[in-house]
């Protein structure tokens, strides 16, 4: 369900759920967790990247199937919990972290990808964060997107659930480079090996403090998501 490489310091993470339009699960989330925490010490991981298989989707966000045995309340928060993980884990991790977003990165797809150090894009393709359409908070979302881009991108994902295309992502800061499916081989490529260039010790500093507020509000913030799974309809 995660396909692992490593090629030239390159390590690269890629969702292989493509029937399930590579949902999260809890399979892929402890495999994330074992591969980040693994690269965290090996000398020969200078980049990771994050990636998915086939042209569905990048990520189509957290598995709503999984922990259908569960009441709902208990449900969601298994899910966020796992989330925050991955989140949290990706912010702390003191290397470069490129997101590949090769076809559709959808609600938590969407949020993992932005949380990342640099996004590349297929020229193709579009985002949404879709909650709100189902009734669902998304405040985690609002912080990792506000970290990238703007109020009104924010407002048009987070509380509008629009579709924002390749090119509007680009615009609005939310992706760094957007190119032909194509290229983004060779994009990718091009970012790692210039990131795995920069000396170590300065860039994980800088890592840590430029994402200081941005950790503390996602911390904020699933407390709030938390909160509002315990609503009674």
């Amino acid at each position: 369900m995660l396909k692992i490489t490593l090629e030239n310091t390159v390590l690269t993470l890629s969702f292989d759920r493509v029937s399930a339009a590579n949902a999260l699960n809890v399979e892929i989330y402890e495999a994330v967790h074992r591969a980040l925490e693994n690269a965290a010490t090996q000398e020969d991981v200078k980049v990771v990247v994050i990636t998915g298989e086939g042209t569905r989707a990048f990520c189509s966000g957290a598995d709503l199937k999984e922990f259908s045995d569960l009441d709902p309340v208990t449900a969601a928060h298994q899910r966020l919990s796992l989330l925050m993980r991955c989140f949290l884990e990706l912010i702390d991790f003191a290397k470069p972290v490129i997101a590949a977003v090769q076809a559709p990165a959808v609600g938590a797809g969407l949020m993992l990808a932005a949380i990342c150090d640099e996004v590349l894009i297929a020229d193709h393709t579009w985002v949404s964060l879709p909650e709100v359409k189902f009734d669902m908070p998304t405040p985690i979302g609002a912080v990792i997107v506000s970290a990238r881009s703007t109020r009104s991108v924010c407002h048009r994902l987070v509380q509008l659930g629009d579709r924002l295309t390749a090119a509007q992502c680009l615009a609005a800061g939310l992706v760094d480079h957007a190119v032909p499916l194509a290229d983004l081989p060779a994009l990718c490529a091009q970012r790692a090996s210039a990131l795995a260039q920069i000396p170590s010790y300065g860039f994980a500093v800088n890592k840590k403090w430029m994402n200081r507020e941005v950790r503390q509000q996602l911390i904020a913030a699933a407390e709030v998501a938390e909160a509002a799974h315990q609503r009674s309809d």
